[in-house]
């Protein structure tokens, strides 16, 4: 479905076209970055570019489930909600990015740098709405630095990330882009969004399968921390019935994720419900501190 921005979308459109190269999209809360992020493929793939997306907003993604840096490349056709290839993942284990910096970070490094295997003309990077406060800039500000984007993309509605703005404004490096929001962009409360991810997530694991992993072969990382931030002990971690788990394969990469059923202690065997078949691959189990209940699932099972 084609979506119809302002007029200066299409100018921006057009530079993009031209010069091509990584973008990063800058906005807060409902500014309607995934809406552009659409316009963009869209037109670009309608021009005949190959282009990537590298989904960062890991509460709100499109591509994958929340939790999760996704990564797709649509090629030159104007479908691409249908013809979209299916996107790697790569798990953060949380929802917003405070806390859980160094990580978010490294995955969105390492989805940029694989669209170079992609041959992608056009590299967009959406990224959260998570930029008010000094831990927002610094959050941005590293992004930006890390993944060196040709186009800094930002969409405000009265100047909140001028702050970012102006530590890039005489680079010449960076070519910055200032948008006017769309007249479709909806606010959304934090009901509808917990709503939209509760969703994505029973879209996810609506194909899923128990699965058992020998612990004792596998390496595990991360921790869960308590309703106190306090570190539970594994042996306890793993006895939490629909704890969200990453499943990582011998080379870091993820390969899907996963929902704690039961922990076999004394034979050191965790049954986890996820959609992945080829079990055998999983190297890694890395945790996080989320619990997700589906709506077909009985919580105590």
């Amino acid at each position: 479905m084609e979506i119809v921005g302002p007029r200066e979308w299409y100018a921006a459109l057009d530079v993009l076209e031209k010069e091509k190269g990584i973008a990063i999209l800058l906005g807060a809360t409902d500014t309607g970055k995934s809406t552009l992020a659409k316009f963009l493929i869209f037109n670009l793939c309608k021009r005949g570019l190959k282009v990537a997306l590298v989904d960062a907003d890991i509460g709100q993604s499109f591509l994958g489930p929340p939790t999760t840096i996704g990564l797709s490349l649509f090629k030159s056709d104007p479908y691409w909600e249908i013809l979209l290839s299916p996107p790697e993942i790569f798990f953060v284990g949380s929802t917003t990015p405070e806390g859980h910096f160094q990580i978010h970070l490294k995955g969105v490094k390492r989805m940029v740098d694989k669209t170079a295997l992609l041959e992608a003309e056009a590299i967009l990077v959406d990224t959260t709405g998570f930029i008010l406060g000094e831990a927002g800039e610094e959050l941005k500000r590293k992004k930006i630095d890390l993944v060196s984007p040709q186009f800094i993309i930002a969409l405000q509605k009265s100047g909140e990330i001028e702050s970012i703005l102006n530590l890039y404004q005489s680079n010449p490096i960076y070519k910055i882009i200032r948008l006017p929001l769309s007249d479709h962009v909806q606010t959304r409360s934090m009901e509808e969004r917990r709503s939209y991810r509760t969703s994505q997530f029973q879209d996810y694991f609506k194909y899923s399968i128990i699965q058992e992993l020998a612990i004792g072969h596998i390496q595990i990382e991360g921790e869960v921390l308590d309703p106190n931030g306090e570190t539970l002990p594994l042996d306890w971690a793993l006895k939490i019935n629909s704890l969200l788990i990453g499943l990582k394969d011998s080379n870091d990469e993820t390969l899907a994720l996963g929902l704690i059923k039961n922990y076999f202690e004394e034979k050191n065997i965790l049954r986890v419900s996820t959609p992945f078949r080829e079990i055998e691959r999983v190297k890694t189990i890395q945790l996080s501190s989320l619990r997700q209940i589906l709506v077909y699932e009985d919580e105590g099972s």
